[in-house]
């Protein structure tokens, strides 16, 4: 990072020809109010260091504690302060043409928070933007300019794995929602319908959850259900097949015979002959 209070202005004169250019890199450890109405006429990425605070985005705030990231377009209006101090920051400014369509196809032209759980990434990218220009090499400044891209980009890969992260939990608890209800109605027929619509997602959601978490299709798993209820029925009690396929929530002995078959290479009399003690 770069090292508080040595904040960095290279003269961007010679390279405002780069598609994107470094205009500043600089931190500190008591990082003050900012209100900026009119936003800055370059865009900027600030990191958050120890402390905390809170940026204000069209009267919206979102509070920042360490390690997370703010990217801020050029032009928006915002305003950030301590709320713990003192709150340490580090940030890069930068423009250039490329900046405000890339920003856009990125889904970036809105101030944008990301949290990440390391930042060994960003801080070997950060020591690259100041190391560059502040070593007075030939083209120190364009290097510098060229780790910023990095940044951008590995911003928005952490938005994706932020918000894929999100939906994994997300749908890890509406798994544990669908098996519940499976359980609890695994005597009747109950369709990916009716345990989409009581979960309140589409059936194309519900089918991608099993599939990722669990490897089988909704119907696949209903039926192993069905079986592994049927098969220790099977063998604990001498309740007649018929039964046992209406308690299993098998719609006749014929289907769940052929089912079972399917699965268990015998007919349910041969497995009840064969294993029952």
């Amino acid at each position: 990072m770069a090292k508080p209070g040595r904040n960095l202005y290279p003269d961007i004169s010679g390279i405002q020809y780069l598609p994107i250019f470094l205009v500043g890199v600089g931190g500190t450890e008591a990082q003050a109010k900012v209100a900026r109405e009119d936003g800055l006429n370059w865009h900027q990425i600030i990191r958050c260091g120890q402390g905390e605070g809170v940026i204000v985005v069209d009267g919206s705030p979102t509070v920042l504690r360490e390690n997370d990231f703010v990217l801020i377009p050029a032009g928006c209006s915002y305003e950030y302060h301590p709320t713990v101090e003192p709150w340490a920051t580090n940030w890069v400014v930068f423009g250039g043409e490329a900046c405000p369509n890339l920003l856009k196809e990125l889904g970036l032209s809105k101030p944008t928070v990301v949290t990440i759980t390391d930042n060994t990434i960003p801080q070997g990218i950060f020591k690259s933007i100041y190391v560059n220009v502040n070593s007075g090499t030939v083209f120190g400044h364009e290097v510098a300019s060229g780790y910023v891209y990095d940044l951008i980009l590995w911003f928005k890969q952490s938005i994706l794995l932020m918000e894929m992260n999100r939906y994994r939990k997300n749908s890890q608890q509406i798994l544990g929602m669908a098996l519940d209800y499976i359980k609890e109605n695994v005597t009747r027929d109950v369709t990916l319908r009716e345990l989409s619509d009581h979960i309140g997602i589409s059936q194309q959601h519900m089918c991608r959850i099993f599939r990722e978490h669990l490897n089988v299709h909704y119907t696949e798993y209903v039926t192993r259900i069905r079986l592994n209820m049927a098969m220790d029925m099977i063998l604990n009690t001498d309740i007649p097949m018929a039964d046992i396929a209406a308690k299993c929530g098998f719609r006749s002995a014929s289907y769940f015979s052929t089912v079972f078959g399917r699965y268990e290479r015998m007919t349910p009399n041969n497995y009840r002959k064969k294993y029952k003690v």
